[in-house]
């Protein structure tokens, strides 16, 4: 039978306290008071427990064995927008996003989930928020620190790594823990690492497909700064003016190569101001080239070589002095070496294993000194078949020429054959020309070159006027001579004078005759027709 109340009704217990109220008023059902929780029970066809509310323990049951329990809110349009079933909890549908939101005791709200923006924020203003991980050994091997802004990856005893993907399933990015070291890339997708700077320019670039590192780019100029344990800058590469510095004051820079042998062959050594190239075992080089490729530096360690330009490019070597006077060049166009200028001379000093100075030549005084107190000086010079044709011996004093005689240059008259070894004799323009008849007193001399006797001195050298030839003829000492025996054989030490032959000598037989007509004495014989015969010049 139906009974109607209005406003409340109250259940009481044995101790006349409300446990149960129906407030019709406020549409409120209240269960639980006077000391005792109240408990909201409903049971399925089965009189099993399906549904639990129990106020001592804040707690809600929904299902019981063999009845799974549900919960579902729906919106104002009749959409399942909060599902709870079987362990899955569903938030929103279809035209209705679902969010979780979590608050604090401070109604702050410190976990949010906004579907709209796929979107998770953890903690909030005055509550810092923090994301956990455990695993099976519950040790925190993930953890997101929003008080200090840090992800932690993996612990003691369980190392973190990272491992990015990309959608052909290739582990393009990784960071091994056990070992320190991040992957980017894999085969097939080349890895990049780009940072950019406040206006968005890529100033740092690791390209993987090219294996080139780039730093800086247009408007923002890249530099290298490494520094040691004391924060000295160590290592700097100045990229505005191109300038790469290593060392600081207290820690002096080095700059080693080693070879595929482990050998030390190129070393700038900032300590001791030294650059070493090679080493034992690799001879050290140095080659520079010029814009056209050519080798026009070479230092040549395996020979103790230096070249210095190459073909089409002439080398050169210029020292200045103090005030960037040129007082030193080698020039290799002209090949001469020019040493001193105005207001600088040059001087040349070469010293022997005890430190005399041995050669010096004094460009102040035109001076030029050989030899020095313990060291006599000496001056040899060689013809091309490498005898020493003179010889200025600086411990004898002495002047030793190894040619034979002492020869004076003559005009030579017209075009008259005048070979080495004829007598010559004054013609009336006071050019020489060969002498032809017997005892001659224009006689001069021989023409120098004859035979195995080549002139030692030869004086009045200089050059012919247009048309006119200039030859040596031997005035003092040994010389090989044209002589005729047709007019007496010719015996060693026989005076000789000039012959009717055409450049011949012959014995002169007369005395009173050859006086101012001799012109030697015979070192060897002639015994028969013309030939040549060595004499020594007397003129008489």
């Amino acid at each position: 039978m139906a009974e109607t109340f209005s406003e409340t009704v109250d259940v009481t217990s044995t101790a006349g306290g409300v446990t149960i109220r129906l407030d019709g008023i406020g549409a409120t059902v209240t269960i639980g008071g006077d000391s005792t929780g109240g408990v909201l029970v409903v049971q399925d066809p089965s009189g099993a427990e399906a549904f639990r509310f129990d106020g001592s323990g804040a707690v809600l049951r929904i299902g019981t064995a063999g009845n799974a329990g549900d919960l579902i809110v729906q919106d104002a349009s009749g959409r399942e927008v909060f599902h709870f079933l079987s362990g899955t909890l569903q938030l929103g549908t279809e035209g209705n996003g679902g969010d979780l939101s979590i608050r604090d005791g401070a109604d702050r709200e410190v976990l949010q989930f906004d579907s709209a923006n796929a979107v998770l924020r953890v903690g909030a203003a005055g509550n810092e928020g923090d994301l956990i991980v455990r695993d099976g050994a519950g040790r925190e091997i993930f953890h997101v620190d929003g008080r200090n802004a840090v992800l932690r990856l993996g612990t003691e005893g369980n190392e973190g790594d990272i491992s990015v993907r990309d959608a052909a399933n290739r582990e393009v990015l990784q960071f091994d823990a056990a070992s320190a070291v991040m992957r980017i890339g894999a085969s097939g997708n080349e890895g990049d690492l780009i940072v950019r700077d406040g206006s968005g320019r890529e100033v740092f670039h690791v390209d993987g497909n090219n294996a080139v590192l780039r730093i800086g780019t247009t408007g923002n100029e890249g530099d290298i700064s490494v520094r040691d344990a004391s924060d000295r800058e160590v290592l700097q590469f100045d990229a505005a003016n191109a300038v790469m510095r290593i060392g600081a004051s207290g820690n002096e820079g080095d700059l080693i190569v080693r070879d595929g042998g482990g050998r030390e062959v190129f070393h700038v050594d900032g300590n001791e101001a030294v650059l070493r190239v090679g080493t034992s075992g690799k001879a050290g080089d140095l080659s520079v080239r010029d814009g056209s490729n050519r080798e026009v530096l070479q230092f040549e360690s395996a020979n103790a070589v230096m070249r210095i330009g190459a073909n089409g490019n002439e080398g050169d070597l210029i020292v200045r002095d103090g005030s960037g006077r040129e007082v030193f060049h080698v020039d290799g166009s002209n090949a001469v070496l020019r040493i001193g200028t105005t207001g600088n001379e040059g001087d040349i000093s070469v010293r022997d294993a005890s430190n005399r100075e041995v050669f010096q030549f004094d460009a102040g005084f035109a001076v030029l000194r050989v030899g020095a107190a313990g060291n006599e000086g000496d001056i040899i010079v060689r013809d091309d078949a490498g005898n020493e044709s003179i010889h200025l011996n600086g411990g004898s004093g002495d002047i030793i020429l190894r040619n034979a005689d002492l020869a004076e240059q003559f005009e030579i008259a017209g075009a008259v054959e005048a070979v080495p070894g004829t007598v010559m004799a004054l013609a009336s323009d006071g050019t020489l020309r060969p002498a032809a008849k017997a005892y001659d007193t224009c006689v001069v001399g021989v023409i120098a070159g004859g035979g195995r006797y080549r002139p030692g001195i030869v004086m009045d050298h200089r050059r012919a006027g247009p048309g006119g030839r200039r030859m040596p003829v031997a005035m003092v000492g040994k010389v090989a001579c044209r002589a005729d025996a047709r007019f007496g054989a010719i015996s060693v030490g026989d005076l000789l004078t000039s012959s009717p032959t055409e450049g011949c000598a012959m014995r002169a037989a007369d005395p009173a005759r050859a006086f101012g007509a001799v012109i030697g004495k015979a070192l060897t014989p002639l015994a028969e027709g013309v030939g040549m015969v060595e004499i020594v010049i007397s003129l008489q």
